[in-house]
C-alpha cells in the first residue's frame, strides 16, 4: 500500500493539482486559485483536434488489429489438428516480439524502414525501382507505420490470452453443434465468440487504455514527426512538460486522456453488466 500510494495515488493527485493550480513556464511557474485556464489553453491549441484524432486512430486501430489477429491465430492453434510439440513451439515463437524491449523494437523498425540502409529500401533499389521507400519520413504513412509496429509487438500477448479462453470452452458444446449440423463458421459465430465475449471486451478495454497512453514506440521511432503527423497525446504531454516546461498545461492534457480512457472503460463495463 505504501508503494502504491507513493507511485500511483500521489502522482495522480499531483497531476490533478498542477492542471488546476499551476500556471507559467519553467522557473516562472506559479500557483493560483483553481481555474480552467490550462484546459482552455489545451482546447485553443491549434493541434488539439489533430493530435486527439491521431491518438484515437493509433489506439483504436491497434486495438482492433490486436484482437482480430490474436483471435485468428488463437483459433487456428486451437482447432487445427496440430502436433502438441508444434503448438508449444509456436507459442514460444509468437511470444518473441512481445518479449523484446520496446526500445529495441522501435530501433529495429527504424532500421528496417530506413530509406537508405533498410533492407526493404535496399531490395527496391537492387530491383531498379524508382520508389523512395521511407514511411517514417512521409506524413501520410508515419502514424500507420508506428501503429503496425505496435501491432507486431503486442499481438502475441492478446493471442495467448484469447487462446486460454478458447481452451476453457466446454468441447461438448461443439460436439452438440456438429450433431445439429452446424458448420465451422456457425460454430465460431454462435458458440466461440459468445462464450469468450466478456474476455474480448475486457481485453479490448485494457488494450485501448494502455495503447492510448503508450509513449515508447512513437517517441523513439518518429518523435511525433514529420510535421507532427504521428504526434499522439503521450508524446504531446512529454513535449509540453519537458521541452516547453508548461507543467500545468501538460497535466491538463494528461487529465483529458485519463477522462477519455475512463469513458471507454465505463462503456465496456456497462456492456459486461448487460451480459
Amino acid at each position: 500500500m505504501f508503494f502504491f500510494t507513493l507511485l500511483a495515488i500521489y502522482p495522480s493527485f499531483f497531476v490533478l493539482f498542477l492542471s488546476f493550480f499551476a500556471h507559467g513556464k519553467g522557473a516562472n511557474i506559479s500557483v493560483a486559485l483553481p481555474n480552467l485556464s490550462n484546459f482552455i489553453a489545451v482546447w485553443k491549441d491549434p493541434n488539439f483536434g489533430k493530435i486527439l484524432s491521431q491518438t484515437l486512430f493509433y489506439a483504436g486501430g491497434a486495438t482492433i488489429l490486436h484482437i482480430l489477429l490474436g483471435f485468428t491465430f488463437a483459433l487456428l492453434l486451437n482447432i487445427l489438428p496440430l502436433n502438441p510439440f508444434f503448438i508449444r513451439t509456436m507459442r514460444t515463437v509468437f511470444l518473441i516480439p512481445w518479449a523484446i524491449t520496446p526500445t529495441v523494437v522501435a530501433i529495429l523498425f527504424r532500421l528496417i524502414l530506413h530509406p537508405q540502409v533498410g533492407p526493404i529500401a535496399i531490395f527496391l533499389k537492387s530491383m531498379g525501382s524508382p520508389i523512395m521507400f521511407g514511411p517514417l519520413g512521409q506524413p501520410a504513412y508515419a502514424l500507420l507505420s508506428v501503429t503496425l509496429t505496435n501491432v507486431w509487438m503486442f499481438t502475441p500477448f492478446y493471442m495467448l490470452m484469447i487462446l486460454s479462453a478458447l481452451q476453457a470452452i466446454d468441447p461438448g458444446l461443439y460436439e452438440a453443434a456438429v450433431v445439429d449440423g452446424a458448420s465451422g463458421s456457425q460454430q465460431v459465430f454462435f458458440i466461440t465468440i459468445p462464450m469468450i465475449r466478456n474476455t474480448l471486451l475486457t481485453l479490448g478495454m485494457f488494450d485501448f487504455v494502455s495503447t492510448a497512453a503508450y509513449f515508447d514506440l512513437t517517441w523513439i521511432m518518429t518523435q511525433g514527426g514529420p510535421v507532427r503527423t504521428s504526434e499522439i497525446v503521450p508524446t504531446w504531454v512529454y513535449r509540453t512538460a519537458f521541452q516547453s516546461f508548461e507543467f500545468g498545461k501538460a497535466s491538463a492534457i494528461g487529465l483529458i486522456l485519463f477522462l477519455i480512457s475512463v469513458t471507454v472503460s465505463i462503456i465496456v463495463l456497462r456492456a459486461l453488466d448487460k451480459e
